[in-house]
């Protein structure tokens, strides 16, 4: 037992080499990881730029959300004239209360901007206001288009349809819950 302990006491005043802990810790590297790293290395060069300037990407011009705005009020306008035509292929010629006759019409064009907004995968959160405006908006002055252009309507709707709107609405006003407002 006594040459055991002696070598041992040799081994241990033998000089230590110096060993990096921190790469005997984990698995060993792989041809992954060094991939990865090469990678990661030419992005960053490639964002730096030829003259080692930091990428900054383009800034979104300032006319877009204007042109976002109009884009859903459009959007809007187009869903009330998709939802009156729904309602007339369902119901005919509305009858009925002009209040209610309003918000069912307000509550298809609704439907329809939804359908529509899903559909085209557009994000109108923040635009909804603009598009409700532009429900609104074409709702109350549709009838004058409808005054303006009859003959196209005979032919989307019906004549009947067409008649009921001429008759009930004048032109150059906003028709408001069965009243119309001078312009």
């Amino acid at each position: 037992m006594s040459q055991q302990n002696e070598f041992y006491l040799r081994l241990s005043r033998l000089p230590q080499p110096a060993v990096n802990t921190d790469l005997l810790l984990g698995p060993s590297r792989a041809r992954n990881v060094d991939r990865n790293q090469r990678l990661s290395e030419m992005t960053e060069r490639y964002q730096r730029g030829p003259y080692g300037d930091a990428y900054k990407p383009r800034a979104a011009l300032p006319i877009t959300p204007v042109v976002s705005y109009f884009f859903a009020f459009a959007l809007g306008g187009m869903a009330a004239f998709i939802a009156r035509f729904l309602r007339f292929q369902v119901e005919g010629v509305p009858r009925g209360a002009p209040d209610l006759n309003l918000i069912i019409d307000v509550v298809f064009a609704i439907s329809v901007a939804f359908l529509v907004r899903e559909l085209l995968s557009l994000s109108a959160v923040k635009r909804m206001g603009a598009q409700f405006a532009g429900i609104l908006l074409a709702l109350i002055t549709m009838h004058n288009v409808v005054h303006m252009f009859p003959q196209t309507f005979e032919k989307t709707f019906s004549s009947e349809w067409v008649e009921h709107v001429t008759s009930s609405t004048q032109a150059g006003s906003l028709h408001f819950l069965g009243r119309d407002y001078a312009l």
